[in-house]
């Protein structure tokens, strides 16, 4: 095992922390200058940035012939949104959810893990066709949440927490979203580089590799955004965002991958891995809906719940 890949580990992870805290900060106060719903923010805006490395990583795997690390890398990855970040985020502190997320992402999210699992499954590849219909969920989804912000225009809301007469800084704030999504990608590509080198020489296989290490390096900006936001009092777009970033890698990164090249399913993860996507996204509604808050208890349950599957993955 080559030492550098620790190094790279190492400056990854402090790349993924400090761009994380710059995107967040700037995002928000873009939201509070054009009185966009933070919720909005965090489900399209971080949701979008954060995903980056998924995409990235799963087309160059689907373009270099390794089908396990590119569908491993987003199902893995949204297992690892909801059971550990989500969790991780929840333990921290009590996570508060807006009423839109319940209302188009969740639902949205549930439908789409579904459909993995009862129509890819069965097929065995995520074919171009599937990856176009993917697409047109994901405009929809956008137009939903642009209706979202026209409403919140139409009817004079503001959230809470906006300041009534926020300082305009385009310059800085441009330049503070794309520093911070350079960081996170640099980050993303060093941590995900040394954790593979790492695990290949250590004779674990490429699926494996896709589903753990691959999909919770890639993963890794949703905790660093999901902790700026709670230090920054921003628990809503916490949720939103890691809402929003599941939904981008199911209906976008997925997506574009498979209508640049079609992604062979083995059976591993058509029978066991889509079944355990569709768990999480199912059983995290109605934990969200309830109360509209996610609290240390059920944060416990969703890490504990991550850490079985994990061990029941390695062991087998």
């Amino acid at each position: 095992m080559e030492p550098i890949s620790i190094v790279a580990c190492a400056v990854g992870l402090l790349l993924l922390v400090q761009g994380g805290d710059l995107l967040v900060a700037r995002c928000v106060h873009l939201a509070h200058c054009f009185d966009v719903p933070k919720a909005v923010v965090g489900a399209i805006i971080i949701g979008f940035g954060t995903s980056m490395p998924e995409l990235f990583v799963s087309l160059t795997a689907a373009m270099e012939g390794r089908p396990g690390i590119a569908i491993g890398n987003v199902v893995g990855s949204n297992i690892a949104n909801v059971g550990l970040i989500l969790g991780i985020g929840a333990l921290a502190s009590t996570l508060h959810v807006q009423r839109s997320i319940l209302r188009n992402d969740l639902p949205l999210g549930v439908l789409a893990a579904l459909g993995l699992l009862l129509w890819v499954g069965p097929q065995g590849v995520v074919s171009r066709y599937t990856g176009i219909g993917l697409l047109v969920l994901f405009v929809l989804y956008l137009m939903a949440n642009l209706r979202e912000t026209r409403r919140h225009r139409s009817a004079g809301l503001a959230d809470d927490a906006a300041p009534e007469t926020p300082d305009w800084h385009p310059v800085r704030d441009s330049l503070g979203v794309l520093g911070g999504l350079i960081a996170i990608l640099a980050g993303a590509h060093l941590l995900v580089g040394g954790a593979t080198d790492i695990a290949l020489a250590l004779g674990i296989s490429e699926e494996i590799i896709g589903l753990s290490l691959v999909a919770v390096g890639t993963s890794l900006p949703e905790l660093a955004a999901i902790i700026a936001a709670i230090r920054n009092g921003e628990t809503d777009l916490a949720v939103g965002n890691v809402a929003g970033s599941n939904l981008f890698n199911l209906l976008f990164v997925l997506a574009i991958t498979a209508v640049v090249k079609p992604v062979p399913v083995s059976a591993r993860v058509a029978d066991v891995d889509f079944a355990v996507l569709a768990v999480f996204a199912v059983l995290a509604f109605p934990l969200l809906s309830r109360s509209r808050r996610i609290g240390r208890i059920q944060g416990g349950v969703m890490v504990v719940a991550y850490g079985v599957y994990i061990a029941r993955m390695w062991m087998g």
